[in-house]
């Protein structure tokens, strides 16, 4: 068995309040129209706080910001190169805070795997290569990366990293997620990019993933890894995308998304509850990836949970946004650290373009 044994989580120095974003959002549109749509979907947003790298979001004229007057839309060069700038950053601030949880250092530690995730930038040597210089790893480790999956994408991260663990007794595996969302801002007035433009933001969250034959010796305790169901679904296609434009990487967030994928929930649960030999009833607690509130409240509705049941993924999403890949693992984090009863598991579900659907389940390790 493997074992998830900390999980780190990281946000840029710049938070600010949705109140303070849809100002911002109503200078740079400059429409009546584009303003009474953003009022409303700020208003049902259920975010209080998003964070960004760039200062711009705070509503305050300056010349340094990102986005100003002499270029209002950089071009996607500028943006690559503010993600290189600042992500390496930000996913070594969510590795070293997984291993303070662990009272431990990165010299201590020595990890074997690093695999990094990211659908918001791309370079070459990548965020591997960079993560693994400056915090000065063995330049012998493996190291892979998983790039532009989109909002589920810690799963198949979470499954190589599994797998790596049941095959590898000595295996150390860090699994980061680092999103720099707000980069790829555009004022587009299209439904899609005035939703994207509500909710999306940055961060990032590192996974220690290790044998559990190597964590119980040292009472490390943590959430095992029972298994993964994946679903790419026949229709939807074109409801969910991530396309590479000339100015950015731009979102395709159709409004129907929650109605669709509310449609196909209980299917969802039932076959991966086939496959893991559970039931709903059985689950302890649920890790729902917060997409946007709409998602949460449709599933909530479909699958019958509580408020209670649905508190961690709300939480996350009013406290962050949603930050594409990091944003489950957010979710899983406050679950790690909630009460619980002996042996509970926990269900994940995660969604990305295709749409493709991921499902985990999880169980407490005493």
């Amino acid at each position: 068995m493997s074992k998830i044994i900390s999980i780190g989580t990281a946000v840029p120095k710049y938070g600010t309040k949705q109140s303070t974003i849809v100002e911002f959002m109503h200078s740079a549109y400059n429409s009546d129209t584009a303003t009474r749509k953003l009022n409303i979907l700020f208003h049902h947003s259920g975010i209080d706080t998003r964070y960004s790298v760039i200062p711009d979001f705070d509503n305050k004229k300056s010349e340094d910001n990102f986005f100003n007057e002499k270029q209002p839309i950089p071009t996607v060069e500028k943006r690559l190169g503010a993600f290189k700038k600042h992500a390496s950053k930000l996913a070594i601030d969510a590795i070293l805070a997984s291993l303070k949880k662990l009272n431990t250092t990165v010299a201590k530690f020595v990890p074997t795997h690093l695999i990094t995730v990211s659908c918001t930038g791309l370079y070459a040597p990548g965020l591997d290569a960079e993560i693994m210089q400056q915090l000065n790893l063995p330049n012998d480790i493996f190291h892979t990366a998983i790039n532009f999956m989109g909002c589920n994408a810690a799963f198949p991260a979470l499954k190589i990293a599994d797998m790596v663990a049941k095959t590898d007794q000595n295996a150390k595996v860090i699994v980061v997620c680092v999103e720099l969302c707000t980069l790829h801002f555009q004022p587009k007035d299209d439904s899609d990019n005035l939703l994207a433009n509500t909710i999306f933001g940055d961060g990032a969250a590192a996974v220690i993933v290790v044998p559990d034959s190597f964590a119980t010796p040292k009472n490390q305790t943590g959430i095992i890894i029972n298994g993964f169901y994946s679903l790419l679904l026949n229709r939807g296609m074109d409801l969910m995308a991530w396309n590479i434009t000339p100015l950015n990487f731009e979102m395709v967030l159709d409004s129907r998304v929650p109605e669709f994928i509310g449609e196909e929930a209980k299917e969802i649960v039932l076959k991966a509850g086939k496959k893991f030999n559970i039931t709903p009833s059985q689950v302890g607690k649920w890790a729902i990836h917060p997409g946007g509130k709409k998602i949460l409240d449709t599933l909530k509705k479909q699958l019958s949970l509580t408020e209670s049941e649905m508190q961690y993924s709300y939480k996350v999403l009013a406290n962050y946004g949603n930050m594409s890949s990091p944003t489950i693992l957010f979710v899983l984090n406050e679950i790690m650290q909630a009460e619980h009863k002996p042996h509970e598991t926990i269900f994940s579900i995660g969604f990305g373009p295709g749409l493709s659907i991921e499902t985990a389940l999880f169980t407490y390790a005493e």
